[in-house]
């Protein structure tokens, strides 16, 4: 069974996408939509988790815990 739904994109998305399949990367639109969603699917919740501390690290909104001390507190506060 195929079911049919409709999305709202901002425009830069849209233009980018447009670009991937004018490029040969996906033959439709909906190609594109299918394996993007299957990639998100297949990605554990613990790689989505690392990706977001990882951009978060990036813009300075986290610490990194350097060691087993810091790590130990670090859980100890969040048990308290």
């Amino acid at each position: 069974m195929i079911d049919t739904i409709n999305i709202s994109l901002p425009s830069q998305l849209k233009k980018e996408a447009e670009g991937l399949i004018a490029t040969g990367n996906f033959v439709s639109f909906s190609d594109l939509v299918r394996t993007a969603i299957r990639k998100l699917l297949a990605e554990s919740k613990y790689d989505v988790w690392a990706k977001e501390a990882k951009k978060d690290y990036e813009k300075g909104d986290i610490k990194a815990l350097k060691n087993k001390t810091e790590i130990k507190n670090f859980i100890n506060s969040l048990m308290s």
